[in-house]
């Protein structure tokens, strides 16, 4: 069947799924955790695990989930609604999440908020499987793929930053406290739902297609095993994880290492964000470049490495001005944009690996796998972070913390993501892909020659 053609007006409403999910990811990502133990109330550690439970739980159901919403789509011929489906549950999860209303009891506040980021981290899986789908068939060649993802991951990088810099401030202008969060969540819903409609009603035309030949139903453990004589794409999934949580810890204490350790407001805070953001879109545009002089897997670890030291001398700067944390951080920013378009590349070149078994997996359950790497990188980092907060003594809504916690802060968002990165360049060590994959390895933007 041939493709239908699109332009670039289907190209960038396309971009919008993920500039949609990117846009519900800021507070979820970035001010989740202070909301709930400034705003709410919640002790660090119970709201740690509140972070981490829902994560850990679509790590086990994503490959199942993925693999049955994709059926079930095929069977009716329809993405569309699916995906709106899933975008409807997005959007309220998210709202309602950040509208929790005066509950006495913390254990039921620790137990509603879970259920509502469990239906949140659902509902993106649904819609990034859906996305991912519309992407294979919208297009004919790997060209064509990598144009169209670069298009879609710079789109959203660039309106992320935005969303980024404002949700704080929108935070502020709409009165702080439960009402300003709550309103900010819903302004970010509306823009959301617009973004996903807009998506929907774009590649409306685009046919399901049927499942590719020599594509295999296999059970989950089949599965398993018939993949278990690729270990590339396993050591890259335990590296995609461990840069995950080193990313959930620095996004999860910006907010308190700018108001206890930096002593900055909500501006300040924007500033952080957005700087980490800018700094990441250019790293992203940096990447076709850095891999067509140097090998995939070489230019990865030597950002990471970038990314490690960046780490320790943001520490250092966090004793100095506050100019020079924007600086540090500009690198580490920069260095983990760039990662962040190779490791794609680099995982879903590894699923072209010849299996010993001869079974040719569905590429959605590689897909599951990946998903449920990443979020079990986000529920890790989610997690220490709320348990180091409760470890180290800090006072919810203090107007300013003991030395020793103070310190710890500093510690938090420095030399604890530095761990995982170090975690992160020992599985990275262990990746050995074909130089022939490689070489035919589509980083987006580099193939079509626009990022």
């Amino acid at each position: 069947m041939d493709k239908i053609k699109f332009g670039a007006a289907q190209r960038f409403s396309y971009a919008l799924c993920n500039v949609g999910m990117g846009i519900g990811a800021v507070p979820a990502n970035v001010l989740l955790l202070y909301y709930l133990t400034q705003v709410v109330g919640m002790q660090p550690g119970v709201a740690g695990i509140v972070i981490a439970l829902p994560k850990l739980w679509d790590a086990l159901v994503d490959p199942f989930f993925g693999g049955w919403i994709d059926q079930l789509a095929m069977r009716f011929a329809r993405r569309g609604a699916i995906t709106l489906a899933a975008c409807g549950g997005y959007v309220t999860s998210l709202v309602m999440v950040f509208s929790l209303p005066l509950i006495a009891s913390p254990s039921q506040y620790a137990v509603v908020a879970t259920l509502l980021l469990i239906a949140f981290s659902t509902s993106q899986t649904g819609i990034s499987v859906m996305q991912f789908a519309r992407a294979s068939e919208m297009t004919s060649t790997p060209v064509e793929l990598s144009s169209l993802l670069s298009l879609a991951t710079v789109v959203a990088q660039v309106l992320s930053v935005v969303c980024s810099i404002a949700a704080p401030m929108l935070v502020v202008w709409s009165g702080s406290g439960i009402t300003g969060y709550s309103r900010m969540a819903a302004e970010f819903g509306a823009l959301i739902t617009v973004s996903i409609v807009v998506f929907v009603g774009a590649t409306r035309r685009v046919p399901v297609l049927s499942r590719a030949s020599g594509a295999t139903d296999l059970p989950l453990l089949a599965s398993l095993r018939a993949t278990a004589g690729n270990p590339a794409f396993y050591y890259l999934i335990a590296f995609i994880a461990c840069t995950n949580s080193g990313a959930a810890i620095i996004f999860g204490f910006l907010p308190f290492a700018n108001q206890y350790v930096l002593h900055g407001d909500s501006g300040a805070l924007a500033v952080l964000e957005g700087v980490l953001g800018i700094s990441a879109l250019t790293g992203m545009l940096l990447a076709p470049a850095l891999v067509k002089r140097f090998e995939l897997i070489a230019s990865l670890r030597a950002c990471n490495v970038a990314v490690g030291v960046t780490m320790a001398l943001l520490f250092a700067a966090s004793f100095g001005p506050l100019w020079l944390t924007w600086a540090v951080l500009s690198g580490v920013g920069l260095a983990s944009g760039i990662i962040g378009v190779l490791v794609q590349t680099a995982a879903l070149s590894s699923t072209r690996t010849p299996l010993k078994s001869g079974v040719a997996v569905a590429i959605g359950f590689y897909l599951g796998i990946m998903l449920a790497g990443m979020k079990i990188g986000n529920a890790v980092g989610g997690f220490a972070m709320g348990q180091l907060l409760s470890l180290i003594g800090f006072v919810p809504n203090g107007v300013t913390q003991a030395p020793a916690t103070m310190a710890w802060i500093r510690t938090g968002y420095t030399l604890l993501p530095l761990l995982f990165i170090i975690f992160a360049g020992l599985a990275l060590l262990r990746v050995n892909l074909p130089r022939e994959q490689e070489a035919t390895a589509q980083v987006p933007g580099l193939a079509a020659g626009t990022v």
